[in-house]
């Protein structure tokens, strides 16, 4: 009896974090099941999945070059791919920016550039693939958000916009597409521990804050403190994140649209926000949470 053909799933932002180890995660899949193609900006990054990869390169890993915040470099991997293995069954929106800071501080370019990988960076590879997919009637877009595209986080004003608008867009594009047989989920991660507290502190450095007044000084710091302690005992893996990631590329009878993956981080935050349609209290729970002693 033949075999099943590997799902060919395409990754974007694989140069660390939750990229590399879901790319990472079904190549070594020990029943074969997956084809990944695992995609970073700059190439020069990719000693580290090469390394973890082993054996899977150039069998079930194969590393490529793509630009989300490029039209011509997604267009290029996308069409490589297409014209290899004649299809796309997966696409997993993973690459990202971050953005953290006091809102007056942070030049409108740096916004710009955020939105521009977070937000019209998956618009693009969606772009892309939906056309083949939409032909043959079958396809997974698979959209990493995050729990602050559900939940305001002082501090990530533009950052949660941009989460927030990805799930808008998901949102409103999963309807249409399952007249095409295509899944769209999105995956909502909380902090996770190989990254968060660099990304933190990494989002703010090219900022100024000659300007800033004290108090919202001294409010972030209050914040970052916060933040460290809530994150301690609820932070996930990059791990954790790709063996979820298989369970929904697997799992095809799912209507599910969202995947938390972490219900410990913020869980009053959740039920105050989708209990409480009205917010009543949402900004007071916040500010309890995040500047509290």
């Amino acid at each position: 009896m033949a075999s099943e053909p590997k799902l060919v799933v395409l990754i974007s932002g694989c140069s660390s974090g939750i990229g590399l180890a879901t790319a990472v995660h079904l190549a070594k899949d020990p029943e074969h099941r997956f084809k990944v193609y695992a995609t970073m900006r700059n190439l020069k990054k990719k000693d580290k999945l090469e390394e973890v990869g082993g054996e899977c390169l150039n069998k079930t890993l194969f590393i490529k070059q793509m630009d989300v915040s490029s039209d011509e470099s997604v267009e290029r991997a996308v069409k490589e791919i297409q014209e290899t293995d004649k299809r796309i069954d997966v696409l997993f929106n993973n690459a990202g920016l971050g953005l953290f800071g006091i809102l007056e501080t942070i030049p409108i370019e740096k916004a710009q550039q955020m939105f521009d990988v977070v937000f019209f960076g998956s618009i693009r590879t969606i772009k892309a693939v939906l056309p083949a997919m939409k032909l043959r009637e079958a396809g997974l877009i698979l959209q990493n958000s995050s729990l602050f595209g559900l939940v305001g986080v002082p501090f990530s004003e533009l950052y949660c916009a941009a989460k927030f608008a990805l799930e808008g867009f998901i949102e409103s594009l999963a309807p249409t597409l399952l007249n095409f047989d295509i899944r769209c989920v999105l995956m909502e991660p909380g902090p996770v521990a190989s990254s968060f507290g660099e990304n933190l502190s990494a989002q703010s450095q090219d900022i100024d804050y000659a300007k800033a007044d004290p108090k919202s000084m001294e409010l972030m710091k209050m914040f970052e403190r916060n933040v460290g302690k809530r994150v301690k005992n609820t932070q996930q893996t990059s791990e954790d994140i790709a063996k979820m990631v298989e369970e929904v590329i697997l799992n095809k009878k799912t209507d599910q649209l969202r995947y938390p993956t972490n219900m410990k981080y913020g869980p009053d935050e959740m039920a105050a926000k989708f209990v409480n349609v009205e917010g009543v209290g949402l900004a007071e729970l916040l500010k309890k949470n995040y500047f509290g002693e």
